[in-house]
């Protein structure tokens, strides 16, 4: 068996016990910690596999640094290369009005829910103030407004329950520990609420400690970076794919940002001078107003220079580049 049809049957094995934990975890203890470790495993054998079947691309999204092939649907000007992941990232931001005109809202709905229900959502980007316009992400409309605007929906992630959890027997050993001495039975609660409270804070060091067994859901990269990403239920945003987002702006707050003249991009989209952004996905109306990408404003009108991405004559293959290399190391200790 090759290593590359070995790392695809682990990846099968892991995914049956993933399967298993799942289908019992209203009854499994602890059920969300043991579905973060199996998914961990997976994590580790898929990019393993990965990296042996990844063939090898030398442009890269200036945006979430993912490599970008040749049949890819993306774009290139000036120094900037974005990859239609994050084309798509670009497009899912729009503002309140088309949100509602959407799902059918009343209007003004989404512009209320951004002041109040919403507003905690503001750290994350997923709703942002460009200007006077609140812009927000396409990802709300499952997750809040499909699901019934409920509040309680976006409260606690299982990491955020477990350190719920985790307060909990803490006050409760605290509370025995002062009783302890009226109440049967105590020093062995006590035994079993340190074990337990041992137990989760170990399990929350491994959580926070490193490297999280997570896809971003935007552009699909694993998330590599220390601490935890942003974690709405079953949605997980990247540092990279929420600076995305927020490069999504008005026309009002670029000019105010790059010291335009205010109208002045307004005027030239209606002169067809950034026809060939809304063209690329970088620029599009929203609603009765107009949203751009950042890297529109520093090419047009800051006039970058193009750079040409440099070609290696690299193998494509990981496990062809290995074989080079190896055999290159074989010709030099023979000679």
């Amino acid at each position: 068996m090759s290593l590359i049809d070995n790392s695809q049957q682990k990846i099968f094995m892991l995914s049956k016990k993933k399967e298993e934990i799942l289908a019992l975890k209203h009854e499994l203890p602890d059920a969300p910690y043991h579905i973060f470790s199996i998914n961990a495993m997976i994590r580790d054998a898929e990019l393993r596999y990965e990296k042996l079947k990844t063939s090898y691309s030398p442009l890269k999204c200036t945006q979430c640094l993912g490599p970008i092939k040749e049949s890819d649907h993306s774009v290139t000007f000036g120094h900037h290369n974005i990859c239609y992941r994050c084309l798509k990232t670009i497009s899912q931001v729009m503002n309140t009005k088309e949100m509602e005109e959407r799902r059918s809202m009343k209007v003004g709905t989404v512009k209320t829910d951004c002041n109040n229900i919403l507003h905690s959502l503001k750290d994350t980007s997923l709703i942002r103030k460009s200007g006077k316009c609140w812009l927000v992400h396409e990802v709300l409309l499952e997750l809040f407004y499909d699901a019934g605007r409920s509040k309680n929906y976006f409260e606690l992630t299982w990491i955020e329950e477990m350190e719920k959890h985790l307060q909990l027997l803490q006050t409760q050993h605290r509370i025995i520990s002062d009783i302890k001495d009226s109440l049967v039975g105590a020093t062995w609660q006590m035994f079993s609420l340190d074990a337990q409270i041992r137990d989760y804070e170990n399990r929350l060091s491994i959580i926070k400690g490193g490297t999280h067994p997570f896809r971003c859901s935007q552009c699909n990269g694993w998330i590599k970076e220390p601490g935890l990403p942003i974690l709405l239920r079953h949605f997980t945003l990247c540092k990279r794919c929420k600076h995305t987002i927020e490069q999504v702006i008005t026309t009002s707050e670029a000019e105010t940002r790059h010291a335009l003249t205010p109208g002045q991009i307004r005027k030239d989209i209606h002169r067809d001078q950034l026809g060939r952004y809304m063209e690329m996905g970088l620029l599009r109306q929203s609603g009765s107003i107009w949203l751009l990408h950042e890297s529109v404003i520093q090419h047009h009108y800051f006039k970058e220079k193009k750079t040409t991405p440099v070609v290696t004559d690299i193998p494509q293959s990981l496990l062809d580049r290995s074989a080079a290399v190896f055999q290159r190391n074989q010709e030099e200790r023979k000679s």
